[in-house]
């Protein structure tokens, strides 16, 4: 017996796999009772790795799972831009289209584009950087109050002149597929992407729909009546967890309304990129990053210390590590979520997580690119941007 653990002492150590450091990273960086993550990664069309990690409900130690539903927030960009998309390449309407065409008495919505209101360049202020009260954005809303309000904001620019990333402008967007398709938002989304991919846990999310498996949203250091609507928050030293001010989703509509699961949006990635959901001159023109100006560039370099960064119709387009990178996040009360697509090596990253804010090492765009690095790593160029 000590020959043969001295002579398995002597042996290498077998090579973890991907997966393996996967889990091991995940495993170290949520703990067992705190609110969690789902992540899955895939590649080629084929799942290498799917997991929950943490709790979905804290206080009914409810673990989450692959299956989880979360709200993912702007990652709903995506979805409202590709039903914009769709229409135009059914020719009920052009993203060169002015505002004015669909919402009447609009301000200065006959300089306004829909490309502009895609791309974040239309100088709309973002209604969510107006101050809102705590009982007012739990309480049921409509778009069309909302657009309301919208009217009487200042323009932050003139159009087309800056970029500013702008809720006001997709909420706008999610209205106008609306007006164009004779549909409801949700409805036209189901229709034209949920079910022909399959994606079955996805949807407009409102109270009581008493989804399965579904993750309440948690903050961490701040209790919820303090908590800013849309904002970002850190903590202040209260190292524990506290249910999230859950704000109504009326108030997101095309800025942000969904909720899916991880295996769903891998099911809409796959859709997107391989030409299942938009042909290739909407693809195009979603992944064609807008100009902006030096400073814009330089501002986005230092935050996601990238300066390939560029914003196209509801995706955020960069390179990392020499790898084209194709993607968006999204961030609310008590949820954070990331969407990845490295498109030349046909592989996705999904991470959801039910806490927002939450610990910086656990977020989840920082776990989407370490993840990208473990399995792709052998694959990338040497770490350089460009």
């Amino acid at each position: 017996m000590a020959l043969a653990a001295l002579l398995a002492a002597a042996l290498p150590a077998a090579a973890e796999t991907p997966s393996q450091k996967a889990d091991a990273l995940l495993s170290r960086l949520i703990k067992t009772n705190d609110p969690g993550v789902a992540v899955l990664v895939a590649q080629d069309g084929k799942i290498l790795f799917e997991m929950g990690y943490g709790v979905a409900d804290v206080e009914h130690h409810v673990p989450v799972i692959p299956q989880t539903t979360f709200r993912i927030g702007s990652i709903t960009k995506q979805f409202t831009a590709s039903a914009i998309l769709k229409l135009q390449e059914e020719r009920k309407l052009s993203v060169n289209d002015k505002v004015s065409k669909y919402i009447p008495n609009f301000r200065r919505g006959d300089e306004v584009t829909l490309r502009q209101l895609l791309t974040h360049t239309s100088g709309i202020r973002d209604y969510t950087d107006e101050p809102h009260s705590v009982s007012r954005v739990t309480n049921v809303t409509t778009t069309g109050a909302i657009i309301e309000e919208i009217k009487k904001y200042p323009f932050d620019f003139d159009p087309g002149t800056k970029w500013r990333y702008d809720n006001s402008g997709y909420l706008l967007l999610g209205y106008i597929v609306e007006k164009v398709s004779g549909q409801s938002y949700g409805d036209f989304l189901r229709e034209n992407f949920f079910q022909p991919l399959g994606m079955t846990n996805t949807g407009v999310y409102h109270a009581h729909l008493g989804l399965p498996h579904e993750a309440l949203g948690y903050t961490l250091g701040r209790s919820a009546s303090t908590w800013i609507f849309w904002g970002e928050g850190f903590s202040l030293g209260k190292n524990r967890f506290k249910q999230a001010l859950n704000v109504d989703m009326s108030w997101f509509g095309g800025a942000g309304a969904l909720y899916s699961t991880v295996e769903d949006l891998y099911r809409w990635n796959e859709g997107v990129f391989n030409g299942r959901v938009l042909d290739a001159a909407s693809l195009k023109a979603a992944f064609t990053p807008v100009k902006m100006s030096f400073w814009t560039r330089a501002a986005w370099a230092i935050f996601f210390n990238d300066r390939g960064m560029g914003y196209g119709f509801g995706w955020v387009v960069c390179r990392h590590r020499g790898l084209r990178e194709i993607w968006h996040n999204g961030e609310l009360n008590g949820f954070k979520s990331c969407l990845l697509r490295v498109p030349d090596e046909k592989f996705t990253v999904v991470v959801l997580a039910n806490t927002e804010p939450g610990r910086w090492k656990a977020d989840p765009d920082r776990m989407a690119r370490k993840l990208e690095n473990i399995y792709l790593c052998g694959q990338a160029s040497a770490p350089a941007h460009h």
